[in-house]
């Protein structure tokens, strides 16, 4: 009797995950987190670049004081207003994509962090740690508004967001885990922007 072929069972194509968890999950190569992170940040500050040569372009900018046609002897000085150069129509645009591409940078951010993290097998909760640079403001003397006096916090907090500072640096310079960790396989080494940083492809 013939025996009959035994066909394969068919693959099972696994379906990807919804958009944010991929962008949340799995791992970030150092290469990518830094690409990433410059271009998520830079993209706001040329926006807010084109506004200040804008009012520094200005000619109420730079108008000189003149001579009081009424009075000759007083010297008049224009007083321009900041807020005046910034609500003009062209500001005014360039200053609201400024804004709406900070939105939008920020959970592209949190995701390069929390990825990159990830690459060095530790807690994508540790990006709280950018924050505590923050903590020197207590110690840093605000002139007209807040002045500390020393006291025994001054040299800790310093040494704690010195300590953040040298973390943030180990995240971005460091190799990650050679080999799979917890967080998934070892990112391949390549450098694709909308595949490896925005998670589209």
């Amino acid at each position: 009797m013939e025996q009959q072929p035994i066909n394969p069972p068919p693959l099972q194509i696994k379906p990807r995950p919804p958009y944010f968890k991929r962008l949340f999950s799995g791992r970030l190569n150092r290469q990518n987190y830094i690409v990433g992170s410059t271009f998520f940040a830079l993209v706001p500050l040329v926006f807010f670049l084109v506004v200040i040569f804008n009012i520094l372009l200005s000619p109420d900018t730079l108008a000189m004081p003149y001579l009081d046609a009424n009075n000759p002897s007083q010297l008049i000085t224009p007083h321009v207003s900041i807020v005046a150069l910034l609500e003009t129509p062209t500001n005014e645009l360039w200053s609201a994509l400024g804004i709406l591409s900070i939105i939008l940078s920020i959970p592209y951010l949190f995701s390069l962090q929390i990825r990159r993290l990830h690459d060095l097998n530790l807690s994508g909760w540790l990006w709280i740690a950018n924050l505590l640079p923050l903590i020197s403001f207590y110690t840093t003397p605000i002139p007209g508004f807040y002045n500390p006096q020393p006291n025994i916090w001054f040299i800790p907090l310093d040494v704690i967001a010195l300590l953040a500072n040298l973390f943030a640096l180990y995240v971005t310079f460091w190799s990650g885990t050679n080999g799979p960790n917890k967080y998934g396989e070892k990112p391949l080494p390549r450098s694709n922007f909308l595949r490896d940083v925005l998670q589209i492809k």
